[in-house]
């Protein structure tokens, strides 16, 4: 099972990444203001479904906003802590 933690009085899984969660990127440290699932992995079109939580083996598949205004594809991410 995966290990869980609560935050908030929210139970928070390491094998999901949530809106708000701090990630390194590219652009350096940032936070995910939006996720949204695509069709395919690198699609080339902003057009997905929004979710507020992805699991970490489906995160190729979307693209993430972040809080500095940029995105990045969901293979260049690195969850912090």
């Amino acid at each position: 099972m995966a290990k869980k933690e609560i935050i908030e009085d929210v139970v928070k899984f390491d094998n999901i990444i949530y809106v708000g969660d701090l990630v390194e990127t590219k652009f350096g440290a940032c936070k995910i203001k939006k996720i949204e699932l695509m069709p395919e992995p690198r699609h080339w079109s902003k057009c997905g479904i929004n979710v507020n939580k992805m699991f970490t083996s489906m995160i190729d598949y979307c693209i993430i906003d972040l809080d500095n205004r940029h995105f990045v594809y969901g293979d260049e991410i690195e969850r912090i802590g």
